[in-house]
């Protein structure tokens, strides 16, 4: 068996893993999340999007992670997983191609700490990641840290005590218990409403050529219902106008008129229909700016060394004509300052990077994923400063990330099946490590809530909400009783 000297060794090393902040500890002495953190050095030396050019060897690597996967899956169900042999492939140098070293794996244990252990020091990798974690299991009620006390807050305050008496502190089990009837309740309305919802979006594609039509408000199914039934009858007044406007399109009713940064035609949910019937002309001239822009945005990576330019999955819906004034603001940004980008980078290449436009009022920040978020009303020797400053520590987490998002598919979907759940998503904000903590807590008291939480659709997010069409909404740092 060859042994690979790992490239990265050195580095990874010292490497911080507390910037994921996987310190929950449940059940087990090691949990996936935390299997996820340990494998990081691991990821990033047979991850296969770096053998582009080995598609062979790319496969094989691919193949293997997927089993690595199912193999702590199933040791994380306590099933009896049969002795596993895995090979993986690994460039012996990270910066040139010196070729590929080969590498075997046999995975022959019950227990996830042992397996993660076996992986990295068959690649002679460093353990200091598993190390730090205690071998005595803790109980899955541990309490997750979600702040100061309110005591702590208000003591010494006149009137802090009754204050704090006041407050509600909602847990998982008792909120889901008071509130499951009234998702299923709501669920069934919006069942009843999507079949009406259904042959309406029939008819209107049929009549005007539509190709899709969907809804982005707050607003529940009976709203939606009823935007269609009042297209439909301006559809069915005005056909050859409506026809021209919206045939092969996508419609969607939104707190907003317009066309939106994907080309989709957005209609103001609160508007009469003959203010759509007006608004409607105006939709071809749009085609033009939607086809300016990934112009614009490959000149900005070009004035940027190269950085991939992201379109952010939208919190809300983004107008093309707002997004092309903030990518001609940095744009006119960036070009004043090219004499200080080349001095910074003098490599030219950012292009292992990612970067999104956002708004005056966004901060400059670098998230959890690895993304720069980088707001048009910042100077530009800041925008570069603050890049150059966090160069590294973006590549890592954009690393992070797409390891995390490989173990986070996997665990939404053991989650959804044992605890019987329709769908179960999450808010953007939520980060992979925190969205595979959830889910194993879930498990982890999959016998008490499993009779609430059967049949709904949940999403993970800051708070806990039933939205109206029944969607029930939980915070990912839940509470136990």
């Amino acid at each position: 068996m060859n042994v690979l000297r790992c490239p990265f060794k050195s580095r990874q090393a010292s490497l911080s893993c507390s910037c994921l902040n996987l310190t929950l500890r449940i059940c087990r002495c090691l949990s996936v999340s935390e299997a996820a953190t340990a494998l990081r050095p691991f990821y990033f030396t047979v991850h296969p999007d770096l053998f582009g050019q080995h598609p062979k060897e790319r496969s094989i690597n691919e193949d293997s992670l997927k089993k690595l996967h199912q193999y702590i899956f199933a040791l994380r169900k306590q099933e009896n997983v049969p002795p596993t042999n895995l090979t993986f492939f690994a460039k012996n140098d990270a910066d040139k191609d010196q070729g590929l070293s080969h590498i075997k794996v046999h995975l022959a244990s019950t227990s996830i700490r042992d397996t993660v252990t076996t992986v990295l020091t068959s690649c002679q990798l460093p353990l200091d990641y598993i190390n730090t974690i205690s071998e005595v299991p803790t109980s899955s009620k541990t309490k997750v840290h979600h702040g100061p006390d309110f005591r702590d807050i208000f003591a010494g305050r006149k009137g802090g005590e009754a204050f704090y008496r006041k407050v509600e502190k909602l847990n998982l089990l008792s909120w889901i218990k008071t509130n499951s009837k009234i998702s299923r309740k709501k669920s069934q309305e919006s069942r009843d409403y999507s079949k009406d919802v259904k042959e309406i979006t029939g008819r209107l594609k049929k009549m005007v050529g539509v190709r899709a039509i969907g809804w982005h408000t707050n607003w529940g199914p009976r709203r939606f219902t009823a935007c269609l039934t009042s297209l439909e009858k301006v559809s069915e007044n005005h056909p050859i106008v409506v026809k021209k406007f919206l045939f092969g399109r996508n419609v969607v009713f939104t707190d907003r008129n317009g066309v939106s940064l994907s080309g989709e035609v957005c209609l103001n949910h609160t508007d009469v229909p003959q203010v759509w019937l007006m608004r409607l002309s105006s939709v071809p001239a749009y085609d033009a700016v939607i086809e300016r822009l990934p112009y614009m945005e490959q000149e900005l990576s070009r004035l940027l060394c190269h950085i991939k330019i992201r379109r952010r999955e939208r919190h809300h819906i983004v107008m093309a004509e707002e997004y092309e004034v903030l990518l001609n603001k940095i744009l006119n940004t960036m070009r004043r300052n090219q004499d200080l980008v080349r001095r910074m980078f003098r490599s030219g290449d950012l292009s292992r990077l990612e970067m999104v436009v956002e708004g005056s009022s966004a901060p400059l920040t670098l998230t959890n994923l690895g993304q720069y978020l980088i707001p048009v009303s910042m100077p530009g020797s800041m925008i570069v400063d603050f890049i150059a400053k966090t160069q590294q520590q973006a590549e890592e987490r954009l690393k992070d990330a797409i390891s995390l998002k490989m173990i986070e598919d996997e665990v939404i979907q053991q989650c959804q099946d044992k605890l019987g759940l329709i769908h179960l998503e999450k808010d953007l904000n939520i980060s992979p490590a925190q969205m595979t903590q959830c889910c194993e807590r879930l498990m982890d008291n999959a016998d008490e809530i499993t009779t609430y939480m059967e049949g709904v659709r949940v999403r993970v997010t800051q708070y806990y909400s039933v939205t109206d069409d029944g969607l029930v909404c939980i915070p990912w740092n839940w509470e136990n009783d």
